[in-house]
């Protein structure tokens, strides 16, 4: 379902962005820059963490309708052992909620990755986390391809808090000067 989006989606615009915190990082840039004219941010990894300052995005959306999942591309390059994505565990909290204010990643639930670029569609890396990990493990797929963008499609669920939700990632023991792209933001 991650490029279907459902039946009433609706592509997240700039305007529909109410704030955006970063920790260890630079935007180098954001806009409707999208291939499909949506929301794109590029965010450069500046610090690598590992007992200093990790670096972390988080991308807050307005309540600009009623929606209860999200699905989002993320674009990233470089190598990292610790990784974050919407986990309440995660790095560069000073950044914004680690969680992202969805719920915990639950694939009997509806939560998947799709249309994955050296991630989780190599055999050696589909035993991994989805949201988290500070590891060394030969199934990381953030410790290999440090040169090209990774890529996959995230399908989560949002919590009932009552808070405003989006999209977090965070890094750690990460090189730096290499960048996440976060694009085609979808709610639903």
């Amino acid at each position: 379902m991650a490029t279907s989006y459902g039946v009433y989606s609706t592509l997240v615009k700039s305007e529909h962005i109410y704030a955006i915190g970063t920790t260890g990082g630079t935007i180098l840039e954001q806009g409707n820059t999208a291939p499909n004219g949506g929301f794109s941010i590029t965010f450069r990894h500046d610090l690598g963490g590992c007992g200093g300052p990790d670096s972390g995005i988080w991308i807050e959306i307005a309540d600009f309708r009623p929606w209860t999942k999200i699905t989002w591309e993320w674009l990233g390059n470089g190598t990292a052992a610790c990784w974050s994505f919407n986990d309440s565990s995660g790095f560069g909290t000073a950044a914004g909620p680690p969680s992202g204010y969805l719920q915990s990643y639950n694939a009997s639930l509806g939560d998947n990755t799709s249309q994955d670029y050296l991630t989780w569609e190599e055999s050696q890396f589909q035993s991994h986390s989805r949201t988290y990990t500070c590891d060394n493990d030969s199934n990381n797929f953030f410790r290999y391809n440090g040169g090209d963008y990774r890529r996959f499609y995230m399908n989560r669920r949002r919590d009932t808090s009552g808070n405003r939700a989006g999209i977090f990632h965070g890094r750690s023991c990460n090189s730096t000067g290499v960048n996440t792209i976060i694009r085609n933001i979808f709610v639903y």
